[in-house]
């Protein structure tokens, strides 16, 4: 039995940004399509979230958050959340090859 989504029918997104103005960008774009979007400015509050909400649909991170590094939190939520869909958004002054350990099905934007 898939747990209830409560009053929101639209997919449930994490999205973890250390930027305040982007993070909005972002949650504000998602919401105004329907989407149930929960913001986190640190890698250990989506990793919360993730975690403790009935249901996630997607996980939205990127490379450097307080807290949880993207790549640290990816794993860390890949342990308990395994076919939890994860985009992963590089910040602009970072290589473009994606770190080390990342998983290979893992949604990258660049």
């Amino acid at each position: 039995m898939t747990p209830s989504r409560g009053p929101h029918a639209g997919p449930y997104i994490v999205v973890a940004d250390e930027d305040p103005e982007l993070l909005d960008a972002m949650v504000q774009t998602l919401r105004g399509t329907g989407y149930c979007v929960f913001q986190a400015y640190n890698g250990r509050a989506a990793y919360d979230l993730a975690l403790h909400l009935k249901t996630v649909d997607l996980l939205i991170t990127n490379t450097r958050m307080p807290g949880l590094q993207g790549p640290e939190l990816i794993r860390y939520v890949r342990e308990r959340l395994p076919e939890l869909p994860i985009l992963y958004i590089r910040n602009g002054d970072q290589p473009a090859t994606p770190p080390d350990a990342l998983p290979a099905d893992l949604g990258r934007a660049i």
